[in-house]
């Protein structure tokens, strides 16, 4: 799976969890993984976005 390249601008993780529809606990958690990496006030989501759709679709089957 290729990942893909989204940057968005975000003062704190509280903005980056409004742009990817979660809370900053799990911002933390995925900025702690590598999933989201940070240059100043860019952030590249795009990993971040694909992990949490695959948990999202992984969290499904077990319902």
């Amino acid at each position: 799976m290729s990942q893909r390249n989204e940057v968005v601008l975000a003062a704190d993780d509280k903005d980056l969890g409004t742009v990817l529809g979660c809370d900053e606990e799990t911002v933390v958690d995925m900025r702690g993984m590598g999933y989201v990496e940070s240059r100043g006030e860019l952030f590249n989501v795009g990993p971040a976005r694909d992990y949490l759709r695959d948990a999202a679709w992984a969290d499904c089957l077990w319902e």
